[in-house]
């Protein structure tokens, strides 16, 4: 019973802490709650489910861009080019040096027209050019480069944690740069990167509120329009809460589990 005892403090703890949290929520409100205004028949449930599932599917989008994004500038920072590795530091230090909301907020009122026009330019049809219109198509693409630049740092250090031995048994085998890290070290680093990736996941999903600011219709975002609709806080915020919650927190716990699992 001993070896259980650990777990079951921790358990106790997180009920307590947990439980006395949501008690206090739920008794603070100076009104009583109007529960089946939001999650009634025919209340605003399913509008903020539905920013849930736009939530969901723009974080793995997103995940699948920046993992492009970044095996590319992991690459880059690896090179044995000081020209191509200044590539890669630049991205990574102009998108971790600045804050996501203007980064977004410049991708989508900056950059995407910009960029529409010059494609208009080269001829390219307006349906194609018009892709960069869409609030989403911008918001993937900015949340897919920070998650890069993220996912770079992750590829570089997981590749230069291997013993510098094995490169150095490589090249005296006849085998070029290229084929050492892709043969012999990004085998044997791909096993250190999952556990940060699975974390690089749960940042996701939590910078992807921030795409509410250009009017990505997200669980934040969805939110805020029933909010504004209902001038209801609690009955619309404390599931949303409880929404990311079941999102990250297993994530989470994975992450945990594949670090132990793996070291």
């Amino acid at each position: 019973m001993s070896r259980f005892s650990p777990l079951l403090q921790r358990i106790a703890v997180t009920v307590l802490l947990v439980g006395g949290l949501v008690a206090f929520l739920l008794l603070a409100p100076p009104e009583p709650f109007q529960w089946g205004r939001i999650w009634g028949e025919g209340g605003y449930g399913r509008v903020i489910l539905g920013g849930f599932v736009t939530t969901i599917w723009i974080s793995l989008a997103s995940l699948v861009l920046g993992l492009v994004f970044g095996f590319a500038g992991g690459r880059a920072r690896l090179s044995r080019s000081p020209a191509v590795q200044q590539i890669g530091t630049v991205y990574v230090e102009l998108v971790r040096g600045t804050p996501f909301l203007i980064q977004v907020i410049v991708a989508y009122y900056c950059f995407a027209p910009a960029l529409h026009a010059f494609l208009l330019k080269l001829g390219v049809p307006s349906a194609v050019a018009q892709v960069l219109d869409s609030a989403q198509v911008v918001g993937v693409l900015a949340l897919g480069l920070l998650c890069g630049a993220y996912v770079t740092e992750i590829v570089r250090a997981a590749v230069e944690s291997v013993d510098r031995g094995q490169t150095e048994a490589a090249l005296a085998q006849g085998m070029t740069h290229g084929q050492v890290l892709r043969l012999v070290l990004l085998p044997q680093a791909v096993r250190r990167m999952i556990p940060p990736l699975t974390g690089e996941l749960v940042s996701l999903v939590k910078d992807s509120s921030i795409l509410s600011i250009i009017t990505v219709a997200e669980l934040t975002k969805r939110s805020s329009e029933v909010r504004q609709s209902t001038y209801l806080t609690f009955e619309v915020l404390l599931p949303v809460v409880v929404l990311y919650l079941c999102l990250t927190f297993p994530l989470s716990r994975l992450a945990r589990r594949l670090e132990l699992r793996l070291r």
